[in-house]
């Protein structure tokens, strides 16, 4: 399933928040680690992800937030795990530079299987 998805970044907070603009009614949050929130459906599907110390997490100037070429999270859950890739794509210094974070943690909340890829538009 590959979902259009938009973003909103807090540079005081330095959190970067990124969702499905697609329709959804939410159902939990899940920390994947102290930095990285999970939101999901009530389809069990991932719908919203919110990443905080965003800078640090990516290795990425705060300015740099405000110019992404695009996003894409993909994200796996298995009845043992769930694993998150997020991928930012930023003009730095008149190049294309690719800064991503991996997580994964135990599915211990029951989570049904899926897999999902949101993509900005």
């Amino acid at each position: 399933m590959v979902t259009k998805l938009a973003y909103d970044y807090d540079r005081q907070g330095d959190s970067l928040f990124i969702y499905s603009v697609e329709e959804y009614e939410y159902e939990v949050s899940l920390e994947l680690d102290n930095d990285v929130i999970l939101d999901i459906d009530k389809e069990g599907n991932p719908v919203a992800f919110e990443f905080l110390n965003a800078s640090k997490l990516f290795h990425l100037e705060k300015s740099y937030f405000k110019n992404l070429i695009k996003i894409t999270v993909k994200s796996t859950v298995t009845d043992e795990s769930i694993k998150l890739t997020a991928e930012l794509v930023v003009p730095v210094h008149n190049k294309t530079q690719i800064f991503d974070i991996n997580r994964i943690t135990s599915n211990l909340t029951g989570i049904p299987e899926t897999e999902s890829e949101l993509v900005t538009a």
